[in-house]
């Protein structure tokens, strides 16, 4: 039995257009999992999160993507914003890119018409940017084609013989640049001594983990919203389970929590359940994200519901995205607070998880859903 078919089971209406982590809002395209892809061409933007993401299809808006590995294949009408372990960019954007990865390397026939500006550890340009680039890395290799300045802050620097810089080169670095003799820079070189104190090390770091704490909310957010979309009577009805059955909730996160890797190892150690063990451990990450989720979306509702009683209306369903976005923004600012803030959100993920599995249990046994007004004091309209 899939997830998919737990959720339709527990979801009164039938909602079977697309697959369950592709949703189209207008002509927009939302698509998360295990394995986020585009084949197919998209007339607005495209926000992609998962642990592998492709975009093999025109997009005609912006594209933003959060993941492992990322692989851009084909044309993106305006900007682009990416976030991951690596990101391969093999097609063109036409407009600007922002984009932190782990490795970043832009091929020969990738290239960025507008301004790109780059974190990473990795990066290597072998196509174009038509206007200004700015890296800030580890390690740096140009290869490519830069049409404005080239500003570079990395502790390791290549400029190979098919680099061509329109504007000026001027890095950052402990060492000097390794420059070859057939590379082209028509503004000149210009370097500033960096002896990569700590200082600067602890301001790239508090950049880039804003910048990932950022992408992280995104990503949630998009699966988030994927959750209320497609099925808006079960996630509304797991997030009731939170507070209905709070301690059969918590009992039974906790239990999925420790138990699940354990079974999974336990399965390998058999051998003939090594398939089995594999598909747990792979399944793993992706229930504690609906587990998580499903927490937001409790508190969130609480209090998309606290408002609409005091103003005697109802909850409409854009009030649940914005109420689960300030719901994730807070358990992402309560986790700055010492072990108190760790604790909250630890509960949070155990009560969702446990709730999330409860529900779906009860629709696949076709047990009658509670009506959400009256628990919870909102209409669904």
């Amino acid at each position: 039995m899939t997830l998919a078919t737990l959720c339709a089971s527990a979801d009164d209406s039938q909602r079977v257009a697309e697959p369950a982590h592709v949703v189209m809002i207008d002509e927009d395209y939302f698509s998360a999992g295990s394995s986020a892809e585009l084949d197919k061409r998209i007339e607005g933007d495209a926000f992609l999160a998962g642990g592998r993401v492709a975009v093999r299809g025109p997009v005609k808006g912006d594209v933003v993507l959060a993941g492992g590995d990322i692989n851009v294949a084909d044309t993106v009408g305006q900007n682009m914003y990416a976030g991951g372990a690596s990101l391969v960019l093999s097609s063109q954007v036409a407009g600007n890119a922002r984009i932190a990865c782990g490795q970043v390397i832009i091929s020969q026939r990738g290239g960025i018409v507008g301004k790109a500006t780059i974190a990473a550890a990795n990066f290597r340009l072998a196509g174009r940017v038509g206007r200004y680039l700015l890296v800030y890395a580890e390690s740096v290799r140009i290869d490519g084609e830069v049409g404005g300045d080239l500003h570079i802050a990395a502790r390791s620097i290549e400029i190979g013989p098919d680099a061509k810089i329109s504007g000026k080169l001027l890095y950052r670095s402990p060492q000097q640049a390794k420059i070859d003799p057939a590379a082209l820079i028509a503004g000149g070189v210009m370097r500033e001594e960096l002896a990569w104190p700590r200082q600067e090390v602890d301001s790239m770091a508090r950049i880039a983990t804003w910048i990932s704490i950022g992408l992280l909310a995104l990503s949630l957010l998009v699966v988030g919203a994927i959750m209320i979309l497609a099925f808006p009577d079960f996630s509304a009805a797991a997030a009731l389970t939170v507070r209905s059955d709070a301690w059969k909730s918590l009992g039974l996160g906790f239990a999925l929590l420790l138990c699940v890797p354990v079974g999974a190892i336990l399965l390998m150690i058999t051998v003939v359940g090594v398939p089995l063990g594999l598909l747990l451990l792979f399944f793993y990450p992706v229930m504690l994200l609906l587990g998580y989720l499903t927490g937001a979306l409790f508190l969130g509702d609480r209090v998309a519901a606290w408002i609409a009683k005091r103003r005697g209306v109802v909850v409409k369903p854009a009030w649940r995205y914005i109420a689960l976005a300030a719901a994730l923004v807070a358990l992402l600012l309560v986790c700055k607070i010492p072990f108190a803030g760790i604790l909250a959100v630890f509960l949070v993920l155990l009560l969702g998880l446990g709730a999330f599995w409860l529900r779906a249990y009860r629709g696949y046994a076709r047990k009658p859903m509670p009506p959400a007004d009256a628990q919870i004091g909102l209409d669904l309209v």
